[in-house]
């Protein structure tokens, strides 16, 4: 692996909290991104949307105060998503958003701002499309489009990396890495790509065992080495980077009646718990027709923000798979410190863990500075816990090392 590759995937490692953003013509229905495969709606009438698109409340700066408030450190958003329409100006179809009233290109003044505000940014990419002709007629023009598209974006804008959705279409290669790899060429393009950009971070959620090129194992729907909602693959894979991708409610794309929003402590625990697994997370908005994202993912998001001011330093740059168990939480460690992730407080008010030979300098609460009472009995390490903790969701303690 080069160099330029290594230091990526550390720098990608070290952001650990990312937005994930679904947007596209879909929204003007409002019944989620998958709305034109789920309801058989035919091209030619999906074709009518996007006359109709013109999200003129959407604005770059606005949406960059939000994820930095919401102490997001990078973004992935779909430039194009399974329905073909793409959410940038493609030099290789018409079938795009600067076709539309709106006219301008979001993601080029996406790009500009995070580049103006250091937020790192990936686009989603589909290679699967239920409306190019050549998808299920001439592959080998369709293959030329969507790498030909995908090398347009990275030329263009300039992102850290592609994340791809979509290869594990036929059924024929979904649960064959080997046949999927073959059909879609995937080893040989990433070998394409990074020829131009050696450091070029790749992901593709395909739910198998990720390739050698592959930089990422994304859960898709579930925290890292679980698969409660059934097609990922389960075992954390050595050397990969872990990912979760998540929902704030049941839907990636927008849904007007999806109102089945996590709580703010729910993905303060996820976030806190892929941190503790040596994982980011990616927490996904789906934003209105009119380009706003909805206030009950925003408010969620600043909720979130607010413990981060409080608890960065435990989840930001630092490494996982601290301890083999943590029945009360988890834990996540430093170059100088280790942090104790309390979700499920002991009810002596005792944490317990091994730490031979660490040489501690003093035990605080991350969100107070307060001072823990603590004793080391051989090997483990016993802190004392308040009564009241600071932090419902996750109360931070840390082990400052000498």
């Amino acid at each position: 692996m080069n160099q330029e590759r290594l230091s990526a995937r550390e720098a990608f490692r070290k952001l650990r909290y990312g937005m994930f953003v679904h947007w596209g013509v879909y929204s003007l229905l409002g019944r989620g991104e998958w709305v034109m495969f789920q309801e058989k709606i035919p091209v030619g009438e999906y074709e009518k949307l996007p006359p109709q698109f013109n999200p003129v409340k959407f604005n770059a700066g606005e949406w960059l105060d939000v994820i930095e408030s919401a102490g997001m450190r990078y973004l992935t958003i779909t430039s194009k998503h399974h329905d073909g329409f793409c959410m940038y100006d493609s030099d290789l179809t018409d079938y795009k958003i600067t076709n539309t009233p709106f006219r301008r290109d979001p993601i080029e003044e996406l790009a500009s701002e995070c580049q103006k505000r250091g937020i790192a940014l990936m686009f989603y990419y589909s290679p699967l499309d239920w409306r190019h002709p050549d998808y299920r007629g001439d592959w080998a023009a369709y293959s030329a489009y969507w790498k030909g598209q995908v090398e347009e974006l990275i030329r263009k804008y300039n992102p850290i990396g592609i994340w791809l959705d979509g290869c594990w279409e036929p059924e024929a290669v979904r649960h064959d890495i080997h046949a999927m790899d073959e059909l879609w060429k995937l080893s040989e393009f990433y070998a394409q790509l990074r020829a131009k950009n050696p450091g070029l971070i790749i992901c593709n959620n395909h739910h198998l065992e990720p390739l050698p090129e592959e930089d990422i194992q994304t859960f898709e729907q579930d925290l890292p080495g679980q698969n409660k909602i059934g097609f990922n693959y389960t075992m954390p894979v050595e050397g990969a980077l872990g990912e979760t991708c998540l929902t704030i409610n049941n839907n990636w794309g927008y849904h007007h009646r999806d109102f089945k929003h996590k709580p703010v402590e729910e993905i303060i625990r996820a976030l806190s718990f892929c941190a503790h697994a040596d994982a980011n997370l990616l927490l996904n908005v789906g934003p209105r027709s009119d380009g706003t994202i909805q206030p009950e993912h925003t408010g969620r998001l600043m909720a979130v923000g607010g413990w981060l001011a409080r608890n960065g330093d435990a989840i930001y740059g630092t490494r996982g798979k601290v301890f083999g168990e943590t029945p009360w939480g988890g834990a996540t460690r430093s170059e100088s410190a280790i942090y104790l992730h309390v979700w499920n407080a002991p009810v002596d008010g005792w944490l317990s863990v091994d730490m031979p030979g660490a040489e501690i300098q003093e035990v605080t609460l991350l969100a107070t500075g307060d001072s823990l009472a603590y004793d080391r009995r051989e090997s483990r390490l016993h802190v004392k816990l308040p009564s009241t903790l600071p932090d419902p969701a996750n109360s931070v303690v840390k082990i400052a090392l000498k």
